[in-house]
């Protein structure tokens, strides 16, 4: 199976995929040099800000900049790189405001950057590092979801298990385990690495499972058309979900796997955490 076969049958959501795909080691080998070399360890706001912003801004940039024809006949606000470069971005922006206290309190996740233009003791650079994050994320869950239905088209319920039931879920364990690695101990770590990877999977993925519709509705179909109100309004309903499932899970569910902390640090708390001081 080719990528250009479970790439979106639209112009201009195809080349969307294809700029995120391609912007994917980019921002993969930006975050790895200055996360595991240790650079964000010297930085203080302004230039982990810089860092951030550039990243996230490149992910809505660059499908803006090279729309097809097909895509620059509209407004910009009717685009379909401007309606996913929006989502990712509502995406990034509200699960970092109202999901980072569920990985504080009950994955036991710290942060170890120098950072104090924080929000909660969550850094404002991730906001935008975030968005850089998601664009890839986006890309892949929907063309994973055209491979399933392809691959699997005589067996309709198997592709949707696999849609929705397994790739959300395995992006979401990969993230994990991709940051949660000894090399950045100094910036990022979880003090139960099992139950992060596990249980934290299992929570985060959900919020993948609910945003995979809407991207696969933006200009998929010629029968469902999704504005920038309908976009931004189906973004705001699946965090406010994916909210209201965190909090079920923090009360009916997690104390029975760890110790749940109201109002946890999160943040350069060294001294109580699996943080490893960075070296003078």
């Amino acid at each position: 199976m080719r990528l250009d076969d479970v790439l979106a049958p639209s112009p201009a959501k195809r080349a969307v995929e294809r700029t995120w795909l391609l912007y994917t080691p980019v921002w993969g080998l930006a975050c790895a040099v200055v996360m595991v070399l240790g650079i964000a360890e010297r930085w203080g706001d302004a230039e982990l800000m810089a860092f951030g912003v550039t990243l996230g801004l490149g992910a809505v940039a660059l499908p803006i900049a090279l729309r097809p024809p097909e895509d620059r006949g509209v407004p910009l606000h009717g685009s379909t790189a401007a309606r996913m470069g929006a989502s990712v971005v509502l995406f990034a922006f509200l699960l970092n405001y109202f999901q980072t206290p569920f990985f504080f309190d009950v994955l036991h996740m710290h942060y170890g950057f120098a950072s104090t233009w924080n929000v909660e003791n969550n850094p404002v650079f991730l906001y935008f590092l975030t968005i850089a994050y998601f664009s890839t994320y986006a890309a892949l869950l929907t063309i994973s979801a055209r491979a399933a239905h392809r691959a699997l088209a005589a067996r309709p319920w198997l592709a949707r298990l696999a849609t929705y039931g397994v790739v959300p879920f395995a992006i979401a364990a990969l993230e994990t385990l991709l940051n949660a690695n000894p090399f950045m101990q100094s910036l990022f770590c979880y003090d139960e690495p099992a139950l992060a990877i596990g249980f934290g999977s299992l929570a985060y993925g959900a919020a993948f499972v609910l945003a995979l519709p809407i991207w696969l509705w933006i200009d998929e179909s010629p029968r469902v058309r999704l504005g920038m109100v309908e976009v931004v309004l189906l973004c705001l309903l699946a965090v406010a979900v994916h909210t209201a499932l965190l909090h079920v899970l923090r009360v009916a569910v997690a104390p029975y796997l760890t110790t749940v902390v109201d109002g946890a640090n999160g943040l350069r708390d060294f001294d109580t955490s699996c943080l490893v001081r960075p070296d003078p």
